[in-house]
């Protein structure tokens, strides 16, 4: 919650204050949601707002809820943090937002050099271009059929008789033909060469490129087939691809044609002011918390069923009925006798909301599992508690809190107490294994 005194940067933010997130996406397409799209998460956060404003007497209030990223509209840019950053000697630091985005975007971060108040949407959308860049880059490089125009002896395509007549008089041999060619050297190929051209300029980012093996081999691959790059193109390449992108298999270079349009794009749209259009990045902290949760569980045998992918889950019924036999999607399962839900929100040590308490006990009740439990960061101590067995058919409830560090002074001391933070959430949910096994009647 932000007081907010500057008249003209509350005009700016009322163009998006107030309206849900499903409005604004629609409204404002260089506005780019992580993950692809909030309304297919579980928390419905589409009908949510980025942030709200409100007037308490002479004063502007400006709340946000669990989105975070970068803004901009007309003058105005607003950077939204998790609740985690703090302020330290080198400013306002959010290093967990960054730790969670290398763990599950899975690219390089050796130190924050510089104050992260630095840090714009730019470089959060260099993150997102690596981890498309793979994405896409691992369904195969994407080739089209491009018009080419030649002039030689090995007539194959169709005579270009105005270009014949102007270049081969006299005759010597040559002709002037056109052909299709499927070809790794197309406009959306050379939008992914222009935007690692402009990202090798940009001294904070450019090691992105080569944070891994894979990104530097899919670097030198888009470099290596696009021969035809020429850096005065770039508006003629942007405008080629000012339709989406949409293809039955390359599905992800629609992710990193929208990434890298951005990108090369960005000056121009951070000076548009004159338009009442928003542009920016943002991350849904409910999905980031629950995939960084992903990448510790999976390394213990935990499943992670997805809703929007129709990923594990079970179903509800034994017999299916006709629009009845609707899948529930637990967070996290193991051996269908350990369930795991990821809360990002605020959870009392003593407390479980209604509705959670009530997911998670219909959740044992399908899978007929022992133990059910949620997983929230904390600004404290790590925290494991157990709640009580259930009546009925039994099953315990804990509750877990993983420490999130404070006031550190550099980002390698973030990770190195967060990584300590984390064996001692892993070795207590190992321990769960082979406790409370109840015999189901």
């Amino acid at each position: 919650m932000d007081d907010l005194e500057d008249k003209k940067v509350i005009s700016d933010l009322s163009v998006l204050a107030n309206q849900s997130i499903a409005e604004l996406a629609k409204t404002h397409p260089e506005l780019l949601i992580f993950p692809d799209s909030f309304e297919a998460n579980d928390d419905d956060i589409s009908k949510s707002a980025i942030f709200e404003l409100s007037v308490k007497g002479s004063k502007t209030i400006l709340e946000t809820g669990n989105i975070m990223g970068f803004i901009g509209v007309k003058d105005t840019q607003l950077k939204i943090q998790s609740r985690f950053a703090k302020v330290s000697v080198y400013g306002q630091e959010d290093y967990f937002l960054h730790y969670m985005l290398h763990k599950v975007l899975k690219f390089n971060v050796l130190d924050l050099k510089h104050s992260r108040s630095q840090t714009n949407i730019f470089d959060f959308l260099v993150y997102l271009f690596a981890y498309y860049l793979k994405k896409a880059l691992s369904q195969g490089l994407y080739k089209a059929y491009q018009k080419r125009r030649y002039n030689d002896s090995n007539l194959k395509g169709k005579i270009d008789i105005q270009t014949h007549v102007k270049r081969n008089q006299p005759f010597h041999g040559n002709m002037a033909y056109m052909v299709r060619e499927y070809s790794f050297d197309n406009p959306v190929i050379q939008l992914v060469r222009h935007t690692i051209e402009l990202i090798k300029q940009k001294p904070n980012v450019r090691d992105v490129l080569h944070s891994d093996s894979d990104t530097l081999d899919f670097v030198n691959l888009i470099v290596q087939h696009t021969p035809s790059y020429d850096a005065r193109e770039k508006q003629t390449v942007i405008h080629e691809n000012r339709k989406p992108f949409m293809h039955p298999y390359f599905t992800e270079y629609a992710h990193l044609q929208k990434i890298c349009l951005q990108l090369l794009r960005y000056e121009e749209l951070k000076y548009a002011k004159s338009k009442d259009k928003a542009y920016g990045i943002l991350f849904d902290g409910a999905w980031l918390w629950e995939e960084y949760l992903d990448t510790l569980l999976s390394k213990i045998g935990y499943a992670h069923p997805q809703n929007k992918r129709s990923k594990g889950g079970i179903n509800t019924y034994v017999q299916k009925f006709e629009g009845n036999n609707v899948r529930r999607y637990p967070d996290f399962v193991k051996d269908n006798q350990i369930i795991l839900d990821a809360k990002y929100k605020h959870m009392k040590d003593n407390n479980i909301a209604r509705d959670d308490l009530n997911q998670i006990i219909s959740y044992l009740y399908l899978y007929k599992a022992d133990i059910g439990g949620f997983i929230a960061p904390s600004e404290d101590e790590n925290i494991a508690l157990k709640m009580g067995t259930l009546n009925g058919y039994g099953g315990v409830i804990h509750k877990f809190k993983l420490a999130i560090p404070q006031n550190m002074d550099s980002y390698l001391q973030f990770k190195k107490e967060i990584a300590a933070n984390e064996t001692q959430l892993i070795s207590t949910l190992l321990n769960l294994e082979g406790i409370g096994k109840t015999v189901r009647v």
